[in-house]
């Protein structure tokens, strides 16, 4: 059973309009070992603006997952910094369902 889900980001913070593979990993918390959930999916949104952009997005069941972070879900609205977040869902709608996020800033090519 798919009790507990682990994120992998590879930076806290990225530049504006850059792109890169976030990695879900999907665990059994009494064994530790790797569990394939029923469903998957994730979402992306803009902490900062409230924003969502990509919906809720189905991936292929497995014990872990590949997404996408695209250069269009890391562009910002204004200069300096915005948070995002990217949001997975094991087992989505079904009452054994468990989320976790993680978070990352995106800063404009101006900032650096």
């Amino acid at each position: 059973m798919t009790d507990q889900v682990q994120i992998q980001i590879p930076r806290p913070k990225v530049r504006e309009g850059s792109a890169f593979t976030a990695t879900a990993y999907f665990r059994d918390r009494a064994t530790s070992a790797a569990s394939t959930p029923t469903s998957i999916k994730y979402r992306v949104d803009c902490l900062t603006t409230g924003r969502t952009l990509t919906d809720w997005t189905t991936v292929s069941a497995a014990s872990s997952a590949t997404i996408a972070i695209t250069s269009t879900n890391n562009a910002i609205q204004a200069r300096g910094t915005e948070s995002k977040q990217l949001t997975v869902a094991a087992d989505y709608g079904l009452a054994t369902q468990v989320t976790e996020s993680a978070v990352w800033e995106v800063e404009d090519n101006g900032a650096y």
